[in-house]
């Protein structure tokens, strides 16, 4: 478990699987997929456990004067050692948006991808389409690496 003034991280677990696939599912969050983030007749408990397994970190998010409540996920994922780089991300339900949960959120994974893995670059990916999410990485210090009609890849140095 993590934690700060804003949020408490705790380990994904099957146990969240209703919440994880039900905010995969959420109709303001699935424009931004081109398609499905489910196998076909995977169940919420088989959809968890496959993500968890291809995470470095994941986490759920809840809010710090409501620690039961579950409003989004947030991962570290797709290391790559060699460059010492990892990838962000992370979803939250549209009614905490623009309220500083993902900020903190990211702020703690920073520091679990310097501290635990030796991580010098984050690596951010979001549809081009999702203005609210690029304009958030830009403010977290994020710059573009690459953008076209469909997705855009940002990145950021840590020091």
């Amino acid at each position: 478990m993590l934690s700060n003034r804003k949020v408490i991280l705790k380990n994904l677990t099957v146990n969240d699987a209703k919440f994880f696939h039900g905010l995969y599912t959420h109709p303001a969050l699935a424009i931004n997929f081109d398609e499905s983030p489910f196998l076909p007749n995977e169940t919420p408990i088989e959809f968890t456990e496959r993500i968890i397994s291809i995470c470095e970190y994941i986490f759920t998010i809840r809010p710090t004067d409501n620690p039961t409540l579950i409003i989004g996920d947030c991962a570290l994922h797709h290391w790559d050692k060699l460059n010492k780089e990892i990838e962000i991300g992370g979803s939250l339900l549209p009614e905490y948006w623009g309220k500083g949960y993902m900020q903190a959120a990211f702020d703690l994974l920073v520091e679990v991808s310097k501290q635990e893995l030796g991580v010098t670059a984050l690596m951010g990916q979001t549809k081009t389409q999702n203005v609210k999410a690029v304009k958030f990485a830009e403010k977290m210090g994020f710059v573009r690496c690459k953008t076209d009609a469909r997705d855009t890849l940002m990145r950021k140095v840590l020091v």
